[in-house]
This record gives C-alpha cells, sequence and structure tokens, in this order.
C-alpha cells in the first residue's frame, strides 16, 4: 500500500470512528411535534433545550433526565418576549436566542447544574470550531429560504471539518433507529444556512445566532 493509500484509509477510519461516536448522540432525540396531520409545529426552541439539558444531566451525573418540550415551555418562566404564544397564526410559538438562553440557564439552577448558556449574536465559524472542537455543544438558529427558522443542536465537527453533525427535533425522524437520528452535513450548506438572513432578521437584528453552554467560573 502506497503513501496515498495509506492516508485514504486512515482517513475513512477516522470518519468512521466519529460516526460511531456521535451516533450515540442519538438517544437524546426528542420531536418538536406537529400542530396538524401536515404542519410541522414551531416548537423547535424548547425542544433543542430539552435535549441539551437531558445530554448535560447524562455526562454529568450518568443519570437519564426526561425534560420534553412540553415541560420547557410550561416551567421554565418563559415570557412573551421569550416565546410566541402558540395561538398566534403561523408564528406561533417561535422562540427568541434570548427565550433559549433564559429555559436553560432556569433548568440549570433548578437542578443545581455549574452550567450557563449564553447568547452570541453576529458569531463566526471560529467560535463554532472552539466549542465543538473541545466537547462543547452549540446551539444555533438555521433560516430558510422561504424565511421560515429552525432552531438545531450543533454536537460534533469532523476533523477535517467537512461535516457538521446535528441534533435535530425535525419530527420526521421520530421513526428512524437512535444510531440514525443524527443528522450530517458539508459545512457549506451549515453555514449557508446559520448566515441567511430574512426581513424579520434584519428588523429584530439577528444575525448568525449561537447558543453557547459553559461551566460556571469559581469566584
Amino acid at each position: 500500500m502506497n503513501n496515498k493509500s495509506r492516508d485514504a484509509s486512515s482517513k475513512n477510519k477516522q470518519i468512521s470512528e466519529i460516526r460511531r461516536q456521535v451516533s450515540n448522540y442519538g438517544k437524546f432525540y426528542l420531536s418538536q411535534g406537529f400542530k396538524s396531520a401536515k404542519r410541522i409545529s414551531n416548537d423547535c426552541g424548547p425542544t433543542t433545550v430539552a435535549m441539551a439539558v437531558n445530554m448535560l444531566v447524562d455526562q454529568i451525573h450518568s443519570q437519564t433526565l426526561t425534560l420534553n418540550k412540553d415541560t420547557i415551555i410550561n416551567q421554565s418562566g418563559l415570557t412573551l418576549w421569550d416565546r410566541i404564544p402558540a395561538f398566534v397564526p403561523i408564528i406561533g410559538g417561535a422562540m427568541a436566542p434570548w427565550g433559549i438562553v433564559r429555559a436553560f440557564n432556569n433548568w440549570t439552577d433548578k437542578l443545581g447544574l455549574p452550567w450557563r448558556a449564553q447568547r452570541k449574536s453576529h458569531a463566526s465559524s471560529l467560535d463554532i470550531l472552539e466549542n465543538t472542537l473541545v466537547g462543547n455543544m452549540v446551539t444555533i438558529l438555521k433560516v430558510w429560504k422561504n424565511g421560515g427558522a429552525h432552531w438545531v443542536n450543533v454536537v460534533e465537527i469532523s476533523t477535517d471539518k467537512d461535516r457538521v453533525y446535528l441534533l435535530d427535533p425535525n419530527p420526521y425522524l421520530v421513526h428512524l433507529t437512535a444510531k440514525r437520528r443524527i443528522q450530517s452535513e458539508t459545512w457549506e450548506k451549515f453555514t449557508q444556512d446559520w448566515s441567511r438572513q430574512a426581513w424579520w432578521t434584519y428588523l429584530f437584528r439577528l444575525k448568525n445566532e449561537m447558543i453557547l453552554y459553559s461551566q460556571k467560573t469559581m469566584a
């Protein structure tokens, strides 16, 4: 085997190992659900928070916590400014970046976990890399071409930075096995959706929204 073949084989092994490790996150998947038979709910925000807190408890205490979107919506002290009421047509249920932060921090306080969420607007690709490459998850807001938006958790980035692995509350993933629920896409596709803007993002000055999670520092 020549050097080029060895390099290719080594790279393939690394990618396979990443996929095996990342697939373990699939057990934390939760569905944001549907509003009706054909309409996906806007509850991606509270669902990503529930998944994030459940993952954190599992990693710190090796215990299973079963928070879900309804728990986050009803027991996180959210205000009208944090989450649009569900009865509002079309956009009802949508959650703001500061709502994600409030909900996560509310639950880490309740559970006595020394972790805090922090919003970073106009974040850079380097911000995501710096967090994920040291093992910290981040939550980001994708903006679709039709003006819609979607919160997802970024759980891993491959070492060669060409794949992004997502814990996505997409309800259509519910029928897959846990190991297949982690979604991946190219870095280029990911950054296009993350950096896209719509009229309402300009209005509220939202761009490249990222929620990062870190341990509290001791005073």
